[in-house]
């Protein structure tokens, strides 16, 4: 086998492998989507309507108004399913590198009030999601 050949043979062999793995992570994000329908993510701005955002299991409703420098985050969370899982709201403020999370709203029927205040510099993020319970 002359070197032009063997080099076409070695790049197949490669491609079938390499084509091989590049099938399990397909396998994973399939399972992963499962998971992020349950969390929902967004950037928070201050307005004069309230948010009311929605995950599998649950949801929240807030306020969010600014005074100065200052953001404040005023709501609550629902759990509307029977799964054993909880719904939480965690407010991220990126400036600050730090977390607000509200309690767990949990079983069936439940609410949790929460009220968050940070930085407007901060610009936080809110992050809605369903957890095990427990």
């Amino acid at each position: 086998m002359n070197i032009r050949k063997f080099g076409l043979a070695t790049t197949g062999a490669v491609m079938a492998f390499g084509s091989l793995f590049a099938a399990t992570p397909a396998a994973a994000a399939t399972s992963g989507e499962v998971s992020a329908a349950a969390t929902k993510s967004w950037q928070l701005k201050c307005r004069d309507v309230q948010f009311n955002e929605s995950i599998p299991g649950g949801w929240t409703e807030f306020w969010v108004s600014c005074s100065g420098n200052t953001v404040t985050i005023k709501g609550k969370v629902y759990d509307s399913a029977a799964d054993n899982r909880c719904i939480v709201l965690k407010v991220y403020w990126p400036s600050e590198n730090r977390w607000d999370s509200s309690r767990k709203a949990c079983p069936k029927g439940t609410n949790q009030k929460f009220t968050f205040t940070g930085l407007k510099a901060a610009n936080p993020w809110a992050h809605l999601s369903s957890v095990a319970a427990g």
